[in-house]
């Protein structure tokens, strides 16, 4: 898990030059596209083609991550999972345009990843809110640095507050609020703007075993009710599985996908679906892999 300062998180959120503000205006251009033309430019697939990451050069020089090639289609739920340092985060920052690869290129609705992302999702396990606004004022700040009135979105809040069951905490502060609840909060803050893609890189790392699987619920209708396109970032082999349409086994550092598991088990994935033999196969196929690695 790597940290994300508020710094980058607002550099992340705003356009903060040509070139960015170019590739928003492309997008924007694709959501007025009138029928054909609108689906294909709206494939928020990502393409990842021999994507690499070394940290530092000669002699100290460590690889990170890669080569990895790998294609998560348009409303497709990928998990990356793997043991710790394995660059499962670094390939999400690389993905976000928040870090360079050293080799290989990365693109996202077939535009070519060259600098941050300011029209996708993005959390990480440390929320982004801000102390010293309401959960509604967090959701709202996000608009408001996209430069879009926030009273023209206040159904839009109201259902996705509903849709997480926090529409009681509306008005409070995170410090009022408990892990859960900020996440909760965390989660509508990052799909205020209705994007396309999605990066979630551990986002239920830090919670307890209860809160993390009613939020799984949570993030799980919310993917079915808008089908953004996701990477998701998890070290739980049944979080993955229950999540996903493929999970992507990723290998002790420096990391490579071996192996793309197809999940094909119905949504949602309640626990009628959890206690069924299909779902505690893949289960245990996917721990076979890592006691493999040697790390299970």
């Amino acid at each position: 898990m790597i940290w994300m300062p508020m710094q980058i998180q607002l550099h992340f959120t705003r356009m903060t030059s040509s070139t960015n503000f170019s590739l928003y205006r492309r997008r924007a251009q694709c959501i007025a596209a009138p029928g054909a033309q609108k689906a294909i430019c709206m494939s928020h697939r990502i393409e990842l083609s021999t994507v690499e990451k070394t940290f530092g050069t000669g002699v100290s020089a460590v690889h990170a991550f890669g080569p990895v090639s790998m294609t998560v289609e348009a409303g497709e739920f990928v998990s990356l999972l793997g043991p710790s340092g394995c660059g499962k985060s670094t390939l999400m920052l690389m993905t976000a345009g928040l870090l360079e690869p050293s080799k290989g290129s990365i693109t996202i609705a077939d535009i070519p990843v060259t600098g941050p992302q300011t029209d996708i999702g993005i959390m990480f396990q440390d929320n982004t809110l801000v102390p010293w606004r309401s959960v509604r004022g967090n959701i709202e700040l996000q608009l408001e640095m996209r430069g879009i009135v926030p009273a023209t979105e206040t159904e839009k809040i109201d259902a996705l507050l509903r849709a997480v069951q926090m529409e009681d905490f509306a008005d409070r502060f995170p410090y009022e609020l408990s892990g859960g609840m900020q996440q909760r909060a965390a989660f509508c803050q990052a799909m205020i703007h209705s994007p396309q893609t999605m990066l979630l890189d551990e986002p239920l790392g830090k919670l307890d075993a209860m809160t993390r699987e009613s939020i799984r619920s949570d993030l799980q209708r919310l993917w079915m009710q808008e089908r953004p396109t996701v990477m998701f970032v998890t070290h739980s082999i049944e979080e993955a599985v229950q999540l996903s349409s493929r999970v992507a086994v990723i290998t002790p550092r420096p990391g490579q996908i071996e192996r793309v598991l197809e999940i094909n088990l119905p949504y949602p994935r309640d626990f009628d679906v959890k206690n069924t033999p299909e779902f505690s196969a893949y289960v245990r196929e996917t721990q076979e892999i890592f006691r493999g690695y040697g790390v299970i």
